[in-house]
């Protein structure tokens, strides 16, 4: 009987230690970069865009990961005006990709079954030059990139704008979560979470 609480002790230590090597692997997990990722699958070939942040490719609907562009009847305000700053996000990626072979390269599914992943045309980064022109917010990555476009006022920042998450969230549009490839990092967290309440509850409890 004198044995038990130090025994309770010891597996709480334990219990302990395994929490903390998760965290620290859902930690460096989220900072991966994206080259270093696993692959689901990946297409190659001439893109169309749906918007400012989706194409299609090879018969794939494909959500560029990382970033947020003004859906398509979205404005802006610019210099006393409004513009059509869905519109010209959605004409500022056909750019990137028109003329180029385009090369997705895809770490999952998005939550209304898109392929979300990377996208490269021309050697560049489509998603990195969609923030750093402005016609796109950082949306889990390229902060980097949207504070500079912010500081010399490219596109959107050129003005008042709504950000995408918002917009639609208050205009009848479907939301839309961070960019969690399938829900595993979340539910990771979540998990994390519950036993870390259970811990304290036993630490209280000794």
């Amino acid at each position: 009987m004198g044995r038990s609480r130090p025994a309770g002790r010891g597996g709480m230590r334990v219990g302990w230690i395994f929490l903390l090597i998760l965290s620290i692997g859902a930690y460096f997990a989220d900072k991966l970069p994206v080259a270093e990722r696993a692959a689901t699958g990946e297409a190659r070939g001439l893109a169309t865009a749906s918007d400012g942040d989706s194409l299609r490719l090879d018969g794939k609907r494909i959500r560029i990961e990382g970033i947020d562009a003004p859906e398509l009847d979205q404005s802006c305000e610019r210099d006393g005006g409004t513009w059509d700053c869905g519109r010209e996000a959605r004409d500022r990626l056909r750019a990137l990709i028109s003329a180029d072979d385009v090369h997705c390269r895809f770490h999952g599914r998005d939550r209304y079954g898109r392929d979300l992943g990377t996208c490269e045309a021309g050697g560049r980064d489509v998603g990195r030059e969609m923030v750093l022109s402005g016609y796109a917010v950082s949306y889990g990555r390229y902060q980097a990139e949207e504070a500079r476009a912010e500081k010399e006022r490219r596109g959107l920042w050129g003005g008042e704008f709504t950000a995408p998450q918002e917009w639609r969230r208050t205009n009848g549009h479907p939301d839309e979560g961070p960019h969690l490839v399938d829900g595993w990092l979340e539910t990771i967290r979540g998990w994390l979470l519950e036993r870390l309440t259970a811990l304290f509850a036993s630490i209280g409890d000794v």
